[in-house]
């Protein structure tokens, strides 16, 4: 059986606090630290995992929350959320892609 870490405690803790609204964003861990660091590590892979499942977390620099319907500001927020997310993805493939080729290059010439 896998130990839990006390950062996984702490980050189930902090992810357990988070709600609907904007005004009840739940901040992130101080990074002050390597715990904190741990933490923030641990709480987002737990906020990753729940979007997968179906949650709806975002973080747009004011803390974690869950967008309402019907709120305009947190309906801009989900949005800006989902954007930069997309540029992250877009970015990562791109690259993914690039090395691909460039291995495949290498090879070539290798005559592997």
């Amino acid at each position: 059986m896998r130990e839990i870490s006390a950062a996984q405690i702490a980050a189930e803790q902090i992810f357990n606090r988070i709600t609907d609204g904007r005004g009840n964003a739940v901040q992130r861990p101080d990074m002050g630290t390597t715990f904190g660091k741990n933490v923030d590590r641990a709480l987002r892979r737990i906020v990753n995992k729940a979007n997968k499942n179906g949650d709806c977390i975002i973080n747009v620099g004011n803390g974690y929350y869950r967008p309402r319907p019907g709120v305009p500001v947190e309906k801009t927020e989900l949005k800006e959320y989902l954007r930069t997310e997309g540029i992250k993805a877009n970015d990562i493939l791109s690259k993914n892609n690039i090395m691909l080729t460039t291995y495949m290059m290498w090879e070539k010439e290798a005559g592997a």
